[in-house]
This record gives structure tokens, C-alpha cells and sequence, in this order.
């Protein structure tokens, strides 16, 4: 069977270059279908313009205990959506009680997943421990287990490596069906959270997942994945209310689905790299400049209908600025204009006449009014987009919501 998992592994390497080792940020979303994708040519500026500053990104971070939630126009159909839930209560110095839960979507639908508890225990009340961790869930067979060791704790200067056995009952228990896993999914992470020297901060979530074959002898199909996702931000404050920093993240993900009548393989990469400066945090104007540059592969091969291989790929090279103004207790307004160079391309291998290509410049104005606790806790925005590149004749560009708390 011929490889496309070997063709342009730009983002890949990449993040081997710049994370030590590349691996899935969460483990198997439950996704047992192969993806299509087709993004519109402005939706990266889409995605960047709706994503939280600076200032609300560490306030997350210095919080144990929050709650965020996103959702913004990618088209007429679909939406950008980031989901983040994480709770902490601390019963003593030895014992702590976790649950969390994370999503992102944007390139296709995914499951929401479950969220995961933890029981973290520290021995010596000190900096070393370690944690007991599951998904709970009516049916046995999606409950996923796993342990973790600590060093430090959150919400900085921590080091955690974690194990987790996806689905870890699913062939003892499983009654919906005769699926089973041939592999079982399971992945190992490193993930670590540091402030040094009163000026950096480095984040940094790796993670290795084992590769899984999941079989359907009723439909004789076997369905499997493997997958790399990183994240790496290093932040550097020379005064308080300053940032330059960059970040890097990514993914890399295998499928293959193969039943009667059907044999599909897909490879899709995905790595996004971001450059900014932020002025002003808890003032009363808070600017940030950057570039960010978003690439996206996705090369699907049918095996049964060789007219359906196809390559695709869309790259965004962007420059942004953003401003933040609190102009009273509670109310406040953002305003974002982002600007892009896209490529997009359709090219498939057997059929030239179904190719497409769009190069373009996009351009974005967002302008969003926020609502703030009188504490500043809790933060709502309300985003309106316009199509700066043509306002006259395709002035909409969507909109979204957004809200954060800390507690």
C-alpha cells in the first residue's frame, strides 16, 4: 500500500526541532471517521481574532479553578469552538481533587469528551507526588484509567508525567457491539509550567499515544489511527505589563477505515507558529502586535475509487494588532485587525479538471464589547467581524461570544 504519511512532513519535523519529541495533546477523540476537510480561505484570521488576550491567557493560568468557553463563525455551517473546564479543590497538604475538560474544534466534528477526575496525593506534603486519574462514564467500556507523577505543584513550576489507558474495559465490557480493539489505545504525557527569574514563563504539554486498530467483525472493518500534537510557549516580561514571546503547536494524525465497499487512509498536519508583543496588561490600554503562520495538510487516498485521491493543503501568513480598552468598572471594548496571505489548494491525483487554488489576501476587522465582574473575575466579549478586504460588496464576516471565569 503506498505511504502519504511520508509526504511533506514539514510540521512534524518542525516540532521534533522544537519540542525534543512531538505528541497528541489529548488522546483519542472517539473520531472514527475519515475527514474531509475544506476550510474557507479567512478562517485562521477567523480563529486568531477569537481567541483571549494576553492579559485573560494568564489569568487562566495563574487559576487552579476556571471555566472558558468560545464559539465564533467559521462559515454559514460551522463554528470555531474552544471548551475548557478545570476545578481544584484542596482537601490538605497531601490530598487534592481534580476534574478538567478540554476541547477544540475547528477543522472537524468531534465527540465532546469526557471529563477527567483526579485524585492527586502528596505523601510528604511537599513537592512530590503522585495521582490516580479516570473518566467516569454510564457505559464501562469508555471509561479510561490512568496514574501520573508529580513534581511541584499548579498552578506553576510543576512537572507531571502521566499515563492513560484509553477505553481500558472496552474489551471486557463492551455490549453495544462485537468491536474490539486489536490495540488498545493508551498514551503517555509530559506536560510542565514554569516561572523563573521573575522574568519568563515557559509552558510546555508533550505527549506520546500508542497507535490503536479497532475491529468490527459484523461489518469486517478494521478502523485505525495514530497521531502527534505539541504545544510549546516561552514568554519573557521584562517589566510587569510586557510580553514577547512565541508559541509553537501542532499536530499530525493517521487514519485508515477499511470495511466493505470502503478503503480510505488520511494524514493530515497541522502546525501553527505565533511571534508577539504585548504593551500594557492591567492598564488602560492593552496593544499586542504579532505574525502568525498556520499550515494545514490533509491527503486522503481511496483505494477502492482512486478518482477521490486527493492533496489538500492552506497556509495563512498573518500580521495582527490588537487593543483592549476598559472604559469603566464593567465595560470595556477590543478591537483586532488581522491581515493574511492564503494559499489554498485542491489538487487531485487522478482527476486535474477537479483541482482548485485560491491565493488571496484577507483581511479582518473585528470589533468586540466586554463585560467584566467588578472583582475581574469573570469576563464576557461579544465579537462582531467585517470583511475588510471587500466591505462594499461582502461587508459580514460573522461574529462569536466568549466567556471566562476564575474562582
Amino acid at each position: 500500500m503506498p505511504s502519504i504519511y511520508q509526504t511533506n512532513r514539514f510540521s512534524f519535523s518542525l516540532g521534533i526541532g522544537m519540542a525534543l519529541f512531538a505528541s497528541p495533546l489529548l488522546a483519542f477523540d472517539n473520531d472514527y471517521e475519515i475527514n474531509d476537510i475544506n476550510l474557507n480561505e479567512e478562517n485562521f484570521l477567523d480563529i486568531k481574532a477569537h481567541r483571549f488576550r494576553k492579559s485573560l491567557e494568564y489569568q487562566w493560568y495563574d487559576n487552579v479553578s476556571a471555566w472558558r468557553i468560545t464559539g465564533a463563525s467559521l462559515d454559514g455551517d460551522l463554528a470555531f469552538v474552544q471548551n475548557e473546564l478545570k476545578l481544584q479543590s484542596e482537601l490538605s497538604d497531601y490530598l487534592n481533587v481534580r476534574l478538567e475538560m478540554q476541547q477544540e474544534v475547528f477543522y472537524a466534528s468531534k465527540p465532546v469528551p469526557l471529563p477527567t477526575a483526579e485524585v492527586e496525593i502528596y505523601p510528604w506534603a511537599g513537592n512530590l507526588g503522585f495521582s490516580l486519574l479516570g473518566t467516569p462514564a454510564y457505559e464501562k467500556s469508555d471509561m479510561d484509567l490512568g496514574f501520573a507523577l508529580i513534581w511541584g505543584r499548579r498552578p506553576w513550576n510543576y512537572t507531571r508525567l502521566e499515563y492513560l489507558n484509553v477505553d481500558a474495559y472496552y474489551n471486557q465490557k463492551n455490549a453495544a457491539d462485537n468491536t474490539f480493539y486489536r490495540k488498545a489505545p493508551s498514551n503517555i504525557k509530559l506536560e510542565g509550567y514554569y516561572e523563573f527569574a521573575g522574568h519568563y514563563k515557559l509552558r510546555y504539554t508533550l505527549q506520546r499515544e500508542r497507535p490503536l486498530e479497532r475491529v468490527d467483525p459484523d461489518r469486517n472493518a478494521l478502523f485505525t489511527q495514530k497521531g502527534d500534537n505539541y504545544f510549546l510557549q516561552f514568554d519573557y516580561l521584562p517589566v510587569a505589563d510586557t510580553v514577547y514571546g512565541a508559541s509553537l503547536s501542532g499536530f499530525s494524525l493517521d487514519k485508515t477505515s477499511s470495511q466493505s465497499g470502503q478503503d480510505l487512509q488520511q494524514a493530515t498536519d497541522y502546525i501553527s507558529a505565533d511571534i508577539y508583543w504585548v504593551k500594557g496588561m492591567g492598564k488602560r490600554y492593552e496593544f499586542r502586535l504579532g505574525s502568525q503562520y498556520d499550515y494545514i495538510k490533509n491527503n486522503i487516498r481511496d483505494y477502492i475509487s482512486s478518482t477521490n485521491n486527493l492533496n489538500y493543503f492552506m497556509t495563512t501568513l498573518q500580521i495582527y494588532g490588537t487593543v483592549y480598552h476598559p472604559f469603566n468598572e464593567h465595560m470595556g471594548w477590543d478591537l483586532g485587525l488581522h491581515i493574511g496571505d492564503v494559499e489554498e489548494r485542491q489538487t487531485y491525483l487522478q482527476d486535474s479538471s477537479r483541482n482548485t487554488v485560491n491565493d488571496s489576501i484577507e483581511a479582518k476587522l473585528r470589533m468586540g464589547f466586554v463585560y467584566t465582574s467588578a472583582d475581574g473575575n469573570s469576563t464576557l466579549q461579544f465579537n462582531l467581524s467585517i470583511n475588510a478586504d471587500d466591505p462594499i460588496n461582502d461587508p459580514g464576516d460573522g461574529g462569536g461570544i466568549s466567556f471566562q471565569s476564575v474562582f
